[in-house]
């Protein structure tokens, strides 16, 4: 959701969020709770969206490195002993595979036929599990953070301050334990996406907000909004996120600058298919624990949403490209 667009959602979203720091245009696109999106919809207006090329850049190298920042792993009890297996796993695995295969069907150049047409997004993530690609913030910035406080945290994460590279190609993972207090968290968004050059002296960060709910927020996970009482891990929090993850990391390479792939009121390729995830009721459904799922790597199952699919029209949410 692009809420300096989408005035519907401009208050909802700004208001939990202030204003955060950094360049001027900078600008926050949130993934908002299930009660929130059923209530506002994400397409606009009446028909089926297309999503346009705007111009600007994709994130399209072969691999697109993600760091990893955990934060508030010293505040209270941290996080759960399972989440942090569960969303490296994740995102270990989710590079290549189908369901985020589908913004390989987006380039750099206007058109509704990539690949080709210029340079495809590769689809490839490099996220091996080591501490080059990690980082663990036992709480910097307190127990209650606001929108001020996110630069400050990657800020403190990233070379010369901390141990991460700064890397313009990257996408940077900002993950909250369930401990820390987020302003705005539940109430106006889930997960959001964002870049800014003011965070590090010449160079633009990209980086997602992924907050870690534990079992605190279930506006914003899936088998919960289709009424189920469970997850597929038994982990709501890490649960969860990899779906926020599906949804925001999707949105950033494809829209990294926050001027490349969007529809006319301004919804990205995640937005448009926010809580869709195929035909719910027929998706099979965990042994352990009978919740649905749709995908399944690394020894773990998730619920990840659909994306929108770029192509010649009619488009729509897809699991493969």
């Amino acid at each position: 959701m692009r809420h300096f667009q989408t005035l519907g959602l401009l208050a909802i979203v700004s208001i939990a969020l202030g204003s955060l720091r950094g360049d001027n245009s900078e600008q926050v696109i949130a993934k908002v709770p299930f009660d929130v999106h059923k209530a506002k919809g994400r397409a606009g207006g009446g028909g089926t969206p297309t999503i346009l090329y705007n111009g600007g850049p994709v994130l399209n190298q072969a691999n697109v490195p993600i760091y990893v920042i955990y934060y508030g792993t010293g505040i209270g009890t941290g996080f759960p002993p399972t989440t942090e297996n569960i969303i490296n796993s994740f995102l270990e695995g989710l590079g290549g595979t189908p369901e985020f295969n589908v913004n390989t069907t987006y380039c750099d150049t206007n058109t509704t036929t990539c690949p080709g047409s210029g340079t495809s997004i590769s689809g490839l993530l490099a996220y091996p599990i080591d501490l080059s690609h990690l980082f663990l913030d036992p709480g910097s910035q307190g127990a209650s953070i606001g929108s001020n406080a996110i630069p400050r945290i990657l800020q403190n994460a990233i070379k010369p301050t901390g141990s991460l590279p700064a890397d313009n190609g990257a996408i940077y993972v900002l993950i909250t334990a369930p401990t820390v207090k987020v302003s705005g968290f539940c109430t106006s968004f889930c997960a959001y996406h964002t870049r800014s050059t003011g965070i590090i002296s010449g160079h633009t960060i990209h980086y997602a907000l992924a907050p870690e709910p534990g079992s605190k927020c279930t506006a914003c996970d899936g088998n919960f909004a289709f009424g189920q009482s469970t997850t597929p891990n038994g982990d709501p929090g890490a649960d969860e996120v990899v779906d926020s993850l599906e949804h925001e990391l999707s949105e950033t390479v494809t829209d990294p600058d926050l001027n490349a792939w969007f529809t006319s009121n301004g919804s990205e390729n995640g937005d448009l298919c926010n809580y869709n995830y195929g035909d719910f009721n027929s998706l099979p459904k965990t042994t352990n624990t009978g919740a649905s799922y749709n995908a399944h790597w690394n020894g773990f199952y998730y619920l990840i949403q659909l994306i929108w699919k770029n192509g010649p029209p009619p488009q729509g949410c897809a699991a493969t490209p």
